[in-house]
């Protein structure tokens, strides 16, 4: 797989900020979805107090992280710990998500503008995330979070180029 994508989600979880969350992101995903990894290609998180980045899927593989508009086949997918529907990203933590992303976008020609979150991706298919139904029920998943400093992580991307 070539990317022309990153795709940006959040897992919806709170960090636990003491242990690596990717190690139960990974386990849930193949013990629980019955998938041969983890889905994203690279797991953001505040471990011990320290941002750091695991692995996934090597970035030449497809990921699992994102049906709508094929991204799955053409996408990294980046995951950052946290329930960003319920809390927003740090300064810090924003800081270090761009400067990964930039790496990423360097590594692989991925312009800025085809860093989306995985709410850009269900609207490219016709999904809109900010359509609510009779229920309160959402068309789509808001992922990475309506709290998620998308814009601001675009704005610092934004110029870059690979």
């Amino acid at each position: 797989m070539k990317p022309e994508y990153i795709v940006l989600h959040h897992s919806f979880t709170k960090d636990n900020t003491l242990l690596a969350d990717s190690i139960a992101i990974r386990k849930y995903h193949m013990e629980t979805n019955g998938w041969a990894d983890i889905g994203y290609h690279f797991v953001v998180e505040q471990v011990a107090g320290i941002w750091s980045t695991s692995l996934g899927r090597r970035s030449n593989v497809s990921g699992a992280h994102c049906t709508h508009s094929n991204m799955n086949r053409k996408s990294l997918g980046v995951c950052v710990v946290g329930n960003y529907d319920a809390e927003s990203l740090s300064m810090e933590g924003t800081l270090y998500v761009s400067r990964f992303i930039v790496a990423l976008m360097m590594n692989h020609g991925i312009p800025a503008e085809k860093v989306i979150g995985h709410r850009d991706a269900g609207m490219m298919a016709g999904f809109d995330w900010r359509v609510v139904g009779r229920a309160g029920v959402r068309q789509f998943k808001s992922c990475p979070g309506v709290l998620f400093p998308m814009d601001l992580i675009r704005n610092m991307i934004y110029g870059v180029n690979p």
